[in-house]
């Protein structure tokens, strides 16, 4: 008889593809790895059945601050990320457009930007964000409004 497979586990967390006027994507860089990333986060215990839109409504608040307006779209893409090792993170990008405010940022992150497609070969990126985006600017150009 052959031996039960394991299944792997994950946090689950929750990211925004935030486009502005300029197709330029809105990152943050972490604190603690200089790493940069997509703004969002894993869902908290409690938040099992909290629509996805709420999660990320939330996470966006604290990371972004209170200034920072959104609108949410459809899911984009998802990809893991392995924060070190043995500990993944199963993340679910929304398609989001910017719509007004001044990032305020949370001590997790010290700093934020806007990227275009071209300016991302220069950035270092938090484990699995590179071919995560480039799978991104790979969606048909409608599909990312």
């Amino acid at each position: 008889m052959k031996a039960p497979r394991e299944n792997q586990k994950f946090h689950v967390g929750i990211k925004a593809f935030i486009l502005n006027g300029q197709e330029e994507l809105l990152l943050v860089r972490e604190s603690t790895t200089g790493l940069w990333e997509l703004p969002g986060g894993r869902i908290d215990v409690g938040e099992e059945l909290v629509p996805q839109e709420k999660v990320l409504r939330r996470e966006l608040g604290e990371e972004l601050g209170p200034e920072v307006q959104v609108k949410i779209g459809p899911l984009g893409l998802t990809w893991v990320r392995e924060r070190k090792p043995g500990d993944f993170v199963f993340l679910v990008g929304r398609l989001c457009r910017f719509e007004a405010g001044v990032p305020k940022l949370s001590d997790e992150h010290d700093a934020w930007g806007w990227v275009g497609r071209r300016e991302l070969e220069g950035v270092e990126f938090a484990h699995g964000y590179r071919e995560a985006l480039a799978e991104f600017w790979n969606l048909p150009p409608a599909a990312r409004k």
